[in-house]
C-alpha cells in the first residue's frame, strides 16, 4: 500500500499538469479570437501572480527564491514562459496546427537529451524505447496514420519558430532541477512575475493597445489559461521535475495530443478514430517506459527545501 502511495505521489503531480495543458487548446483558441498572443501572455502571468503571491506568503513567508536560486528562477520565467509562449503564439500565425504539434511532439527528446547532458539523468535503453514509442506514436496520431505527410512537410519560420518554443519548454524543464533551496510555488511566482514584467514592456515597446472588451467564453478561457494552465500547472510542473526527475516530466508531454483530441471530442464533437485509438495507446506505453522507468533517488525533499 505504502508503495502504491508512493507511486501515486511521485506521478500525480506531472499528470494533473497533462489534463490541465491537454485541455487548454479550447480556452486559449477562445482567447485568441478575442485579443493578441501578447496581451493574452500578460494576462494569464498577471493572473498566475496575483494568486501565487499570497500562497506563497502564507505557506513559505517569503515572496523570492532563495538568492543562489534566484537568477534560474528568472531564466526559467524568460525561457519557459516568455519566450516558449511568445514563439508558440507567433508560429501559429506563420504554419499550421499540425505542424505546429508534430514539431512539439520532440519536445520530450530534447528535454531527455538535455537533461542527459547537462543533469546526468541516465537514457536507459527502456528510456530509450519510451522515448520511440511515444514520439512515433504522437507523430502517428498527428498524422492520421498517414505519414506520407511528414513527406509533405514544407519548414518555414513558424516552424522553426515552433522548434524555438520546444526548447525553450525543454530548457525551462531542464533548470528548474537546479533550484535546490525553494519551493515550486515561490519558484513558479518568480516565473510568471519576471515574464510579467517582460511582457508589460514589450506592450509599451511597441505600442499594442489592449482589449479588454472581452466576451464571456474569452474571460473564461483566459481565466482557465490564468488560475489553471499557469499557476497551478507550473507548481505542479515544478514538484513532478523534483520528485522524477526532468527527462521523465518531459514524457509526460507527449500524452498532450491525446489529451487535446479527447477534449475536441468532448467540446468540439469531432469522432475518434481506430487509428487514433491505438496510436493513444502506443503513446501510454511509451510514457509508461520513459517515466516509470525513473527512480525517485536523486530527487530532492520539498521539506527539506522549504526548511532552508
Amino acid at each position: 500500500m505504502n508503495e502504491n502511495n508512493s507511486t501515486l505521489q511521485r506521478y500525480l503531480p506531472m499528470t494533473l499538469v497533462l489534463l490541465i495543458w491537454g485541455f487548454m487548446n479550447v480556452p486559449a483558441t477562445y482567447a485568441l479570437r478575442e485579443m493578441p498572443p501578447l496581451e493574452l501572455l500578460l494576462l494569464r502571468t498577471a493572473i498566475a501572480a496575483a494568486i501565487l503571491a499570497p500562497l506563497a506568503y502564507c505557506r513559505e513567508r517569503r515572496l523570492l527564491p532563495n538568492r543562489s536560486d534566484l537568477a534560474i528562477a528568472v531564466l526559467m520565467g524568460i525561457f519557459g514562459v516568455l519566450l516558449n509562449n511568445l514563439c508558440f503564439f507567433y508560429a501559429i500565425k506563420f504554419t499550421s496546427l499540425t505542424n505546429i504539434a508534430i514539431i512539439f511532439a520532440t519536445s520530450p527528446l530534447i528535454t531527455t537529451i538535455l537533461a542527459a547532458v547537462f543533469l546526468g539523468e541516465r537514457l536507459t535503453p527502456r528510456r530509450v524505447c519510451g522515448i520511440v514509442f511515444a514520439l512515433g506514436g504522437a507523430v502517428c496520431l498527428l498524422c492520421k496514420g498517414d505519414l506520407s505527410l511528414l513527406a509533405n512537410l514544407s519548414l518555414n519560420k513558424g516552424d522553426l519558430m515552433e522548434f524555438c518554443a520546444s526548447f525553450c519548454c525543454s530548457a525551462m524543464t531542464v533548470l528548474g532541477k537546479k533550484i535546490t533551496k525553494s519551493s515550486p510555488i515561490v519558484v513558479t511566482l518568480c516565473n510568471m512575475a519576471a515574464s510579467c514584467v517582460l511582457a508589460a514592456a514589450l506592450i509599451a515597446t511597441v505600442g499594442q493597445p489592449m482589449n479588454l472588451a472581452l466576451s464571456g467564453r474569452a474571460l473564461l478561457g483566459t481565466l482557465y489559461i490564468g488560475i489553471l494552465g499557469s499557476s497551478c500547472a507550473y507548481v505542479l510542473q515544478q514538484i513532478s521535475i523534483q520528485r522524477i526527475g526532468a527527462g521523465a516530466t518531459g514524457a509526460f508531454l507527449n500524452g498532450s495530443p491525446v489529451v487535446s483530441i479527447f477534449a475536441a471530442m468532448v467540446f468540439m464533437g469531432e469522432a475518434l478514430s481506430m487509428i487514433q485509438a491505438v496510436c493513444a495507446a502506443v503513446i501510454l506505453v511509451g510514457i509508461f517506459l520513459n517515466a516509470g522507468g525513473n527512480k525517485a533517488s536523486g530527487s530532492v525533499d520539498l521539506k527539506t527545501k522549504r526548511a532552508s
